[in-house]
């Protein structure tokens, strides 16, 4: 690992300075005491309470969120109300406290690896070359797709208005998962699927089971399995489909049209709505029926129109913004 500098802001206790090191160095994590305020590279702020001068150091030490900051409070009484969120918004990229774990050395040397995997994923020509930007909310909604596509295994709604690249995204995400990048990416347009034949493209049919039907057909969740499912505009299925497919989706099963046996089925869920969500929930409108209201990891798009440099981009970019549904 590389090393990283650290800052202990206004922790007057020199024994406990000394026994975070020693914990970090049996940890294989190697630091230096930060000489000036214009710090090159990744680091560790140890702080006692929370506070706009803190905020103003984890915002200048990380670029506004382009270096890796970790800021680590000394007890979890550090934390009160929103204060975690002021340093995040700062530029912290995580934010703990040093007692609320029995291994927190171990830890953030986690962390730290983690992240480096992350950042030289979107260092690479598979990211750089096909999302292109500089501001710090776009490398950090990169670091954010990185993340979710290769440390876990969870479906992903990616919200925005038509033509920001959610496409791309779910590309994106497919081709970085490395349990299913040998598998086939399945896109389905739901704007065209007609409801009629929805089972049919869903789930596949048999032969025989309505008139045209010559032949055993896969559907979807068939062609998708061990791979990814992106399913552009989700939210103009039918209610009745869609909570058909949430039960599906959730219990990994499902029958062609004029089949009574269960077939499994293993595949990462991606989804697209250019639909207002937090909208939609707050009026009562997002039914518990919907695929929608599956637990996603959420990504927003929105239009970036020109990187931070000034010149227009090339294409469709993202803002920072994730949530668990």
């Amino acid at each position: 690992m590389t090393s990283l500098w650290h800052r202990f802001v206004e922790v007057g206790d020199s024994l406990r300075r000394s026994g975070i090191l020693q914990a970090l160095a049996h940890e294989y994590v190697r630091t230096h005491a930060l000489s000036s305020d214009n710090p090159a590279g990744p680091g560790i702020l140890f702080f006692e309470k929370i506070s706009q001068q803190l905020c103003d150091h984890v915002r200048a030490f990380s670029g506004n969120g382009m270096q890796r900051v970790l800021a680590v409070g000394m007890s979890q009484s550090a934390f009160t109300g929103n204060t975690v969120w002021q340093l995040l918004r700062s530029g912290a990229s995580d934010v703990f406290s040093w007692d609320h774990s029995l291994h927190p050395a171990r830890e953030i040397a986690a962390r730290f690896e983690r992240w480096a995997s992350v950042d030289e994923a979107v260092a690479s020509p598979l990211v750089a070359e096909n999302l292109v930007g500089s501001n710090p909310d776009w490398i950090s909604m990169l670091r954010q797709i990185v993340e979710v596509a290769s440390f876990t295994d969870a479906s992903v709604l990616i919200t925005g208005e038509s033509g920001t690249g959610k496409e791309l995204v779910a590309r994106l995400i497919h081709s970085l998962d490395a349990h299913r990048h040998k598998r086939d990416l399945v896109i389905l347009d739901c704007t065209t699927i007609v409801q009629e034949l929805s089972g049919s493209e869903f789930f596949g049919h048999e032969r025989g089971a309505f008139t045209g039907a010559v032949a055993v057909r896969e559907g979807a969740f068939a062609l998708a399995n061990g791979g990814t499912l992106f399913l552009d505009e989700v939210g103009e299925l039918p209610l009745l489909l869609q909570a058909e497919l949430l039960r599906a989706v959730q219990e990994r099963t499902y029958k062609r049209v004029g089949s009574n046996v269960w077939q499994q089925t293993d595949f990462r869920l991606v989804c697209a709505t250019n639909r207002d969500l937090l909208l939609e929930e707050a009026q009562g409108a997002l039914s518990a029926r919907s695929l929608l209201s599956h637990r996603f990891l959420e990504l927003q798009a929105t239009t970036i129109a020109r990187t931070s440099g000034g010149y227009p981009a090339p294409g469709p970019a993202l803002s920072a913004s994730a949530a668990v549904r």
